[in-house]
């Protein structure tokens, strides 16, 4: 914070950082009460005068409950400023340690010039007098705020550096903003349910301000800093926002308004949206429910990183990279399909373990296979469902979920159950080695699709996949109820079919056997075929968006030796910018050739590194068609592979399958 803020704290009453504020946005300080008007959050009169008296408390523009923040942007230093304005008592704030992503990240790294200061900054009433408090720390996230307690309110002041792109971050410079709250706003310890405002200033000349949640039925014409307004902390941090030159489509279909926006002129916004009406129709006739309201696609394809996607209440973020977008729409459709399927999955059909949600520290969940990885099944149905793949492809995309959980010797030892819990791990290179851990996406995907094959095959084809979450759906996601975990599933499992499903629980998903593969796949008339296969080896797996990012790296490689991390960008190869995907291009390589990498690090560092390249020996599976499969198993097939049953829903009559009858084993 700049030097002459600290003088203002002292006691002095100079129109400091308000002032620039509404400087910013054309706004003559005197104004500043006019701009306040019809904000319900706040108090609709203002004094100009320090109200000794706590009695006069609700003359000030401070919040009867909750807090109120105020966001000055400075995009040349990626810097946010925050003031966090609530009523006394004065007590502690807090910034959550994790959020999107189910990682311990500490947010607080990124906090520097914290005051707080007795009154309300100027952008609430110009030339208000403020007396300085003591802000102290009680621990790496909290900061205890001491009064004299002679004024009804407090203002946490402080800065963020936001330089942290892709779904996952907020970041801000001078030619975009992304922003997720929880990153950036602090809370006050046992007030997260009350009511919050936010008002964003010095937003650059030309920028618009989008997003989803609390952000999407703001019209066009209004401000940069009008007030937006949310019931809790937890609805303004599920609610994701994109800054700068930013371009949208709007339509309507099945009673809810979809938002497509991207922050690049470059992308077919036709094409887009025709995606984004399939996969969506797929998902609303799936469910048989719909959004209802409003609901945003976030593409910050310019500036994001190309590292995947991210679901919100309300809305998602999907990270696909520029060119990728620009090059063909259905690059994002795999994520869309599953982003926007956790609408239902883990937003509305929710585990009991993930709420209420615990920002302090680590919150661990057994049902993550379900709620992450029978996600990606069902967008995978969805996809086919919207005529975006076909038989081939489908298939091929299967074996190939099947080809990495079977190349982990860890699912011997670790249990999807155990994944779940274990993802706090993540972050650590050694828990990501093949031997010590397995993916709960990939693994959990795959349970999908052989929960659905054992529906059908215990309810000779009445019930499938699709039962299941719509009777979720309306158990716990229409109701506001949570489920038990794994537990939760499983009995709803036995409801829909008869069938307890504890001992393939058991063997499955607590437990490491291995899977029925020939045992489910040949009812669709497929076996499974076993070989191995030579690959080009460079001792990373990056991103498909452009430029690649690292995602991970393997230990003793190559790659490993030269000091590549997760995080860090290829910018060329070989002197050239990649046009395909990073994986595409590595496997028309020579095996014993070289690379020469012009490398960004996740530091910023440019780095010219020679990487040599070799082969591995990898197990591969295909699936061929079983001989001797029937017209009525190839049927079936083109069931499962679109998530119906094998009956139609009208169909389903006296003497056919009903809850709670028993079906046979």
């Amino acid at each position: 914070m700049p030097k002459k803020m600290k003088r203002r704290l002292a006691g002095a009453c100079l129109p400091l950082l308000a002032g620039a504020m509404l400087a910013a946005t054309g706004a003559h300080p005197q104004q500043a009460d006019s701009r306040l008007a019809g904000d319900p959050a706040l108090p609709q009169q203002a004094d100009s005068r320090l109200a000794g008296d706590p009695a006069q408390a609700s003359n000030f523009w401070c919040p009867e409950q909750g807090i109120a923040y105020g966001v000055l942007l400075r995009p040349a230093e990626h810097l946010v400023h925050v003031d966090a304005v609530t009523r006394q008592p004065a007590g502690e704030f807090q910034l959550p340690v994790w959020n999107a992503l189910y990682q311990v990240r500490n947010f607080a790294v990124n906090v520097n010039h914290v005051l707080a200061y007795e009154g309300v900054p100027e952008w609430m009433c110009d030339h208000c007098e403020t007396r300085a408090a003591k802000a102290s720390k009680r621990d790496k996230t909290t900061w205890v705020v001491s009064t004299s307690g002679n004024h009804p309110c407090v203002t946490l002041s402080y800065d963020v550096t936001a330089n942290d792109p892709g779904p996952y971050g907020s970041s801000l410079d001078a030619q975009h903003g992304f922003f997720n709250w929880a990153q950036i706003l602090v809370y006050r310890p046992g007030q997260q349910g009350a009511p919050v405002s936010l008002r964003i200033f010095n937003m650059p000349a030309g920028w618009r301000r989008l997003g989803g949640g609390v952000f999407a039925g703001h019209a066009e014409d209004e401000a940069a800093n009008a007030p937006v307004k949310a019931e809790s902390y937890g609805r303004l941090v599920d609610s994701p926002a994109m800054m700068g030159k930013l371009y949208r489509s709007s339509f309507q279909q099945d009673g809810t308004t979809y938002h497509a926006v991207v922050d690049s002129p470059e992308i077919d916004m036709q094409a887009l949206q025709s995606m984004l009406r399939k996969i969506t129709a797929a998902a609303v006739d799936w469910m048989q429910d719909s959004p209802g309201g409003q609901y945003t696609f976030l593409f910050p394809a310019a500036y994001g990183s190309g590292g995947g996607g991210m679901e919100h209440a309300d809305s998602c973020v999907i990270d696909v990279g520029r060119e990728q977008l620009k090059r063909d729409v259905l690059n994002a459709a795999d994520y869309v399909a599953h982003e926007f399927f956790h609408l239902w999955n883990v937003k509305r059909i929710r585990p009991q373990s993930l709420e209420p949600v615990d920002y302090t520290r680590e919150q661990y969940s057994r049902a993550l296979w379900f709620s992450e990885g029978v996600t990606s099944t069902v967008a995978d149905m969805l996809e086919m469902r919207a005529g975006f793949s076909d038989e081939q492809h489908w298939l091929a995309h299967l074996a190939s979920v099947i080809t990495t959980v079977q190349s982990r010797s860890a699912r011997r030892t670790q249990s999807l159950e155990e994944a779940s819990v274990d993802t706090w791990l993540d972050p650590y290179p050694g828990y990501r080695r093949a031997e010590r851990s397995i993916s709960y996406y990939v693994k959990g995907e795959l349970l999908g699709f052989l929960i659905d094959l054992e529906m059908r095959r215990v309810t000779h084809g009445r019930r499938c996949l699709r039962d299941l979450f719509q009777d979720l759906d309306q158990r716990y996601g229409k109701s506001g109820r949570y489920f038990d975990d794994s537990e939760g599933v499983r009995l709803s499992l036995q409801e829909l079919t008869g069938n307890d499903f504890r001992d393939f629980f058991a063997r499955y998903i607590s437990g490491v056997e291995e899977l029925p593969y020939d045992l489910l796949f040949s009812s669709v008339g497929l076996a499974l075929r076993h070989r191995q296969v030579s690959q080009i080896y460079a001792g990373f797996i990056a991103s498909n968006g452009q430029p690649p990012i690292i995602l991970r790296v393997d230990d003793d490689s190559a790659a490993a030796r030269l000091k590549l991390l997760p995080g860090d960008a290829i910018l060329s190869v070989n002197g050239q910018a990649l046009s395909v995907e990073w994986n595409q291009f590595l496997q028309k390589q020579n095996p014993r050739g070289h690379l020469r990498l012009k490398v960004k690090s996740a530091r910023g560092e440019i780095l010219f590194l020679d990487l040599r390249l070799s082969e591995q020996k990898i197990d591969e599976y295909q699936f061929i068609e079983r001989p001797g499969a029937t017209a009525e198993e190839r049927g079936r097939r083109v069931a499962f592979m679109r998530g119906d049953s094998e009956l139609r829903q009208g169909e389903l009559g006296q003497g056919e399958l009903g809850q709670g009858e028993k079906a046979e084993p």
